[in-house]
């Protein structure tokens, strides 16, 4: 983890501009749109309201973990996540074109060199089954730069499922190097998985969600779990 007190806190599955607004107003620092088939895809008109409301692109010349908290602290708002999942570099170029999103995250698999042909910094996801050892995250964390590593449960769709899973392994690797935590986070548990993981940043979707809708009361509730947890 950085020096950063608190961990960033990702808001995903945004899919319109209330719950946007709703995040930016509560202190998130990434709102997380979806572009992969999944039930929470966005629709690209929506998409392109969202980055209306935040305003223009911030320019980020590196995949770090500092130089993502560097742009929200200069942007003064969140920034603006694209998920993709087993899609082709040049459909998540074009839409690039479409939505001027400020980062791509890749939640399919994808390798490292397929994240060096995507001109934005990337956030590079790993599922995490029950077979997972802090070992095999650790060496395939290592291989992934310049990238930043999300850690999510495994589930059959890749993730995305809203399970948890061991957040010591998660703690092996977020000893080493900057991670995003994911999986199963609420507004309940989120403040205890931070004294246990100690992660650069922390990502929610559907524990922000009431019958599959972006619920703005824990949206809120979930930013201040986390502004106000202290890392052990």
């Amino acid at each position: 983890m950085s020096d950063q007190i608190h961990p960033l806190v990702k808001i995903c599955g945004v899919r319109d501009i209330d719950a946007a607004a709703v995040a930016a107003d509560a202190g998130a620092d990434m709102i997380g749109m979806i572009f992969a088939d999944a039930r929470r895809k966005v629709d690209v008109e929506a998409a392109r309201g969202i980055r209306d409301l935040l305003g223009k692109r911030v320019t980020i010349f590196e995949s770090t973990a500092d130089a993502l908290a560097g742009a929200r602290i200069d942007a003064g708002r969140p920034l603006l996540v694209g998920v993709f999942a087993r899609q082709r570099a040049e459909e998540i170029v074009d839409l690039l074109d479409l939505v001027d999103l400020d980062v791509v995250q890749l939640s399919g698999g994808e390798d490292p060199a397929f994240a060096a042909r995507i001109p934005r910094p990337v956030i590079r996801a790993t599922h995490v089954s029950a077979d997972s050892t802090a070992a095999d995250l650790l060496a395939g964390a290592a291989k992934a730069p310049p990238t930043v590593t999300l850690l999510d449960a495994y589930s059959r769709q890749g993730g995305g499922g809203g399970e948890a899973f061991d957040w010591r392994k998660a703690r092996a690797v977020a000893e080493a190097r900057p991670i995003v935590l994911a999986g199963g986070l609420s507004p309940q548990n989120v403040g205890e998985a931070v004294e246990v993981v100690r992660p650069w940043a922390v990502d929610v979707s559907s524990g922000v969600e009431t019958g599959g809708v972006k619920d703005h009361a824990k949206i809120r509730a979930f930013v201040a779990a986390v502004k106000g947890a202290v890392p052990a």
